[in-house]
């Protein structure tokens, strides 16, 4: 039976996609992220990785023993393996996907982006464009195809491997049938030895030694007890590797040990990702107090949910408020109703998402980068290289280290519209598609705003369509939820414009690309928001910029760009000089187009607040500085290359840059924006602080004032302390992606790997790698264990529906009104291992019949070739 057990022919497929995952894994080990950080912090691991995966699929080739002894028709028993196995090849697909996200956006949740991008999200709205334009093509595979442009080897290597070992695994299956097609199954001999030696002396004629006619024969053993022990030993072994197999799987997949995510197969993630994060009553309750205890509210706020055990432990609101869901307090007894306001005249506001925007620390002035205060005077970015954006920043308060809360687009994007907070294991965008959400679209129109959006792209792409059509027709009635959501637009815009069209706007048509440019998406709002503009409202437009998306090749035509040229080798890498050559060029194409619409805005509709902020971080360029900085002070302002390994991330990652100011000349707005005018912010702020900052000049204008769980902070009150010296409020804030993690407080930022308390805590200054000399020290892990958890709680209200109610912006429940606290829908939890386990499996069937197919074709071609030549008699003896 060992003998048996240890036939190479059991483990040849195995060996194999061994030789696949083996590649994933030294990949994964010692290649780098795009940001210049580990992928896995403890090199040394790698060794227990190949360990388990060799037992993975030791594990393999021992169940293709089992099946040989258990089925013994060969036809039966090779398609069978060969399509168990090129399902596992379809396991080991998954992992090239997981590797393009752990390397480009340090995510490993692979049956998402198969969900968002491939199979595609069903729309639960009407989601009919209003306006149509020329027929799109598919933006995904040129993104991913620039992706691998950028890293040929690995990819190369990794394909051509994949395409050999398919094509032996057929040619494996095929031969092994044909050989065994031959051959009779081994049977042994009815009687003892001398029966064998009777056959053996009879005679035997030629008709009758065709291959299939052929027996074995099998001798008894003389010690049958020996052999006895040793199918015992031998079977225990096989168990002990199937159960060890079956144990490590099971506590991976229950388990939050880091150490173990990291060892394990690679593609064990994609069963993993499923985990639903749960916690008992007592962990809510201690991780409600540890966020509330670190989030100091502003004067005259109140957490609402003061219950026991609070269903919506994030969600806050001024006092009045809080006594109507909880008239027991203390100080509801003496709570005196507020004189009612007459609202004054609301502004426009303007929000541009600005696609991976980080121009610092190179674009930014020199004094703003060599200054260690936490607020300096003076425009933000350079004429050089933004110049609308520093004649903006001249009047506006800018930010040169505001951070998103996620990356790629598909976070950043929907943390800055909803509040929410990136999964640690899957999508928001997919899995809290029925979510109740602080999202500003929704509560601008419930303020009654005409809201608008202009995108560059199909909604569809990121599965955004399910958020941005909210309130329109229901075309999936079955979810109760989307009957209650509140509209988010009224208008919705994005086409690539016909002849026709682009001589309406203005604009010559670029060559067919699969994105829209910035040049022509801000006609587009500029002639959109002329046309909202007439509905008597304020209006809230949202535009989408798209040119700085990696990998900073633009989508326009050649001749609108000006290219931007350092100097060969300028920053010590000629690859890294060309990929910031590349980012400023696309960046002073995207800043020319933001003039033209404030140009626009400045003259026909300057009541507006007008607000610029990256989606998320530039990952990789430009982090260098300047050489003009160098040569001021070459020792203390030299980049630190170091910092990115050490703090696994560097700025570029989460930080990007803002600015918010006003265009017109209401004295209210006024008299809170002059006294910031060019400063700028360096200590750490997020998009729900940007957010909360607009919420709040809103609400002062129309002197109402909602309830929010946007976990952030009035960025003009926060300015305006550091201005004066003042404390500034506690706060904490998470910014995440599956395999690096960063919590900021009012003064420090601590950066860290998600599988283990590995990086750097370092004051919350930006740009943070140009200060070597700075005080740094390592993350305890006490500090990881704590951010952890935090990240957990996170995970755990929002997946259960319970960050946010839209009944809380209910503006009748005031003191002394009494109102019920709200029951949120069951969160909508998307079936996608059921959907893409049985994609997995219909992709191993269909490969089972298609190598039965080809083989039978196979078959019936050796078989017509196939001569016989007479059978000659043989003289017998």
């Amino acid at each position: 039976m060992l003998k048996d057990i240890l036939n190479s022919s059991y483990f040849v497929m195995p060996a194999s996609l061994f030789v696949i995952e083996l590649m994933f894994i030294l990949l994964k080990f010692l290649d780098e992220t795009s940001s210049f950080s580990k992928m896995v912090p403890t090199p040394w691991l790698v060794i227990p990785a190949i360990i388990v995966c060799g037992l993975d699929f030791a594990a393999l080739g021992l169940f293709n023993w089992f099946l040989c002894r258990v089925v013994k028709n060969k036809k039966i028993q090779i398609p069978i393996f060969t399509t168990f196995c090129i399902y596992m090849l379809f396991s080991l697909v998954v992992c090239i996907v997981d590797l393009i996200n752990r390397k480009e956006t340090l995510q490993q949740n692979t049956q998402y982006y198969f969900t968002t991008y491939d199979f595609g999200i069903k729309s639960m709205f009407d989601d009919s464009m209003s306006i149509e334009g020329l027929p799109q093509v598919n933006g995904n595979s040129k993104m991913i195809g620039n992706i691998m442009k950028r890293s040929p080897g690995p990819w190369t290597a990794i394909f051509v491997t994949l395409s050999l070992v398919i094509a032996f695994q057929i040619f494996w299956g095929i031969t092994n049938c044909q050989k065994n097609r031959k051959r009779a199954p081994s049977k042994p001999s009815p009687n003892s030895s001398s029966a064998a030696s009777s056959n053996i002396s009879s005679n035997i004629t030629a008709s009758t030694m065709l291959d299939s006619q052929i027996e074995t024969v099998q001798f008894v053993s003389k010690k049958p007890k020996a052999n006895q022990k040793l199918k015992i030993i031998t079977m225990s072994a096989v168990m002990v590797v199937w159960f060890t197999e079956l144990v490590l799987f099971i506590v991976c997949m229950c388990s939050d040990d880091k150490t173990l995510q990291l060892v394990v197969p690679n593609y064990w993630n994609f069963y993993q990702s499923h985990r639903k994060t749960s916690m008992s009553h007592k962990e809510v309750a201690q991780a409600t107090q540890f966020f509330r205890s670190n989030n100091e509210l502003k004067e005259g706020y109140d957490w609402i949910d003061q219950r026991a055990n609070p269903q919506f432990p994030m969600v806050y609101a001024p006092k009045k408020t809080v006594c109507s869901y909880n008239p027991e307090l203390e100080y509801c007894k003496t709570l005196q109703a507020d004189e009612p306001k007459a609202p004054q005249e609301l502004p426009n506001v303007v929000i541009v998402i600005a696609e991976s925007f980080t121009p610092g620390p190179m674009m930014y002035q020199n004094n703003v980068v060599t200054s260690n205060e936490k607020i300096v005077d003076g425009p933000l970015y350079k004429k050089n290289y933004l110049p609308n954006l520093k004649k903006l920043s001249e009047d506006a308060l800018t930010f040169a280290s505001l951070s998103a809360s996620g990356i790629p687009t598909l976070y950043g994007w929907l943390s800055l519209m909803t509040g929410e907070i990136p999964y640690s294991n899957s999508i928001n965008i997919v899995q809290s598609m029925l979510n109740d959400v602080d999202d500003f679209p929704s509560y601008f129109h419930s303020n009654n705003y005409q809201t608008m959006y202009v995108a560059p792209c199909k909604f569809k792409f990121d599965g955004q369509h399910n958020w941005l059509f909210r309130g329109r027709k229901v075309v999936q009635p079955q979810y109760k939820a989307l009957k209650e959501m509140p509209k988010w637009f009224d208008n919705i815009y994005q086409y690539i414009p016909t002849k026709e069209q682009a001589e309406q706007l203005g604009v010559e048509q670029n060559k067919m690309q699969s994105w829209v440019p910035d040049r022509i998406t801000a006609k587009q709002f500029i002639t959109h928001f002329e046309e909202n503009s007439k509905a008597g409202k304020p209006t809230l437009g949202v535009w989408a910029t798209v040119d700085t998306h990696m990998s900073f090749q633009g989508y326009d035509n050649d001749e609108f760009y000006e290219p931007v040229k350092f100097g060969k080798g300028r920053h010590g890498n000629q690859k890294m000089s060309e990929q910031i050559d590349r980012y400023a060029t696309v960046a002073k194409y995207m800043d020319k187009y933001i003039g033209e619409v404030v140009d626009y805005l400045k003259e026909k509709h300057n009541n507006t607040i007008f607000v610029v902020v990256g989606d998320h971080g530039a990952r990789e360029v430009p982090q260098f500085t300047d050489n003009v900085i160098d040569k001021l002070d070459p020792l203390s302002q030299k980049y630190d290359d170091s910092c990115n390994h050490k703090q696994f991330s560097n700025d570029q990652l989460y930080v990007t840059s803002a600015l918010i100011t006003y265009l017109g000349d209401n004295p209210l707005l006024r008299s809170k924006f002059d006294p910031l005018r060019s400063k700028v912010v360096k200590v750490p702020t997020d998009h729900h602080d940007l957010i909360k900052t607009v919420y709040e000049l809103v609400e002062d204008q129309n002197n109402k004032h909602l309830a929010s769980s946007r976990n952030g902070r009035n960025l003009l009150e926060l300015a305006t302390n550091l201005t004066q010296n003042k404390p500034l409020r506690k706060h904490w804030s998470l910014r995440t992606t599956m395999l690096h993690s960063e919590v900021a407080t009012e003064n420090t930022v601590y950066r860290y790997h998600t599988k283990g308390p590995y990086g750097e805590k370092f004051e919350g200054i930006y740009p943070t790698c140009v200060r070597p000399g700075e005080k740094r020290s390592k993350i305890t892990k006490k500090e990881f264990n704590s951010f952890s958890q935090y990240h957990k709680f996170y995970d755990y209200i929002q997946r259960g529906n319970r960050q946010f109610s839209y009944k809380f912006r209910n503006p009748d429940c005031q003191y002394p009104t009494v109102c019920n606290f709200p029951v949120n829908y069951e969160a909508y939890n998307r079936n996608d291992a059921l959907i893409l386990g049985a994609s997995a499996v219909g992709v191993g069937m269909g490969a089972g019949v298609v190598f039965m197919l080809i083989y039978w074709v196979y078959e019936i071609i050796m078989n017509k070739k196939k001569k016989y030549s007479p059978i000659q008699p043989v003289q017998t003896y």
